[in-house]
């Protein structure tokens, strides 16, 4: 068991839900219930995954978790594309926040590879 604090893909994942959170806060009111909610908690549950991963007892589960994680970032990425043309994300915040979700699949993607 480690702490899930230390892991820099931890915080870089936690990182990544802040800035969502600041880009989200001035969605249209119509939107807070639909893609503001899923862009959030698409958000937290990345970092939340690697946090339960990192208690679990033993790599294989860890991974599993990663895995999770990974998948989440890929819909994270959709959902930001979805936000640019829907014109809720003006280009060069859509281009940063998709930049910070590349690396942080390149960081799970590298983390997996380290614990197999």
């Amino acid at each position: 068991m480690q702490d899930f604090r230390k892991l820099k893909v931890w915080q870089r994942a936690h990182q990544l839900t802040l800035s969502v959170y600041r880009l989200t806060a001035d969605f249209p009111r119509d939107e807070l219930c639909g893609l503001r909610n899923s862009l959030r908690k698409t958000c937290i549950d990345i970092p939340a995954y690697i946090a339960e991963g990192s208690g679990k007892a033993n790599d294989g589960e860890f991974l599993k978790s990663l895995g999770g994680a990974l998948a989440l970032a890929n819909r994270l990425e959709y959902y930001v594309l979805l936000a640019l043309d829907l014109k809720l994300f003006s280009t060069d915040e859509h281009n940063a926040v998709n930049l910070d979700i590349i690396d942080l699949k390149k960081m799970l993607n590298g983390f997996n590879r380290t614990l197999r």
